[in-house]
């Protein structure tokens, strides 16, 4: 039984891992890209196995987000890698959550994780 304990804490741990490493090259590799928005995130989508990975990236694409602009990172096996930057410049928006929830509506999105998000400064 310990065995499979194990073999279930490594299998975490590299998904851990493999999420910050991703979160880290997105960081380093497109800083530039949403430098007047006050919020950034970078989101994972996991796209279902009977769907379209190169359909649902366009439409992801495609999507328009009001006060938001969206990135297609990249995309490996059946992720799409987006940044997402909003201008929350009211007290009262709330663009990201929106965007957040507009792209994961697409139609053969499975799960979504965000695995990082920055407030910035004006």
């Amino acid at each position: 039984m310990k065995r499979f304990d194990w073999v279930a804490d490594w299998r975490s741990t590299r998904t851990g891992a493999y999420s910050l490493a991703v979160a880290a090259a997105c960081a380093a590799a497109f800083p530039q890209q949403a430098l007047a928005a006050q919020v950034q995130t970078y989101v994972i989508f996991e796209i279902a196995a009977s769907s379209d990975q190169n359909a649902v990236a366009d439409k992801m694409r495609s999507t328009s987000l009001a006060n938001c602009l969206q990135l297609v990172v990249g995309q490996h096996a059946r992720d799409v890698f987006v940044h997402i930057a909003c201008d929350e410049s009211g007290q009262d928006s709330k663009f990201l959550e929106k965007a957040f929830f507009d792209l994961s509506r697409i139609e053969g999105i499975a799960r979504t994780t965000i695995i990082a998000l920055k407030q910035g400064t004006n």
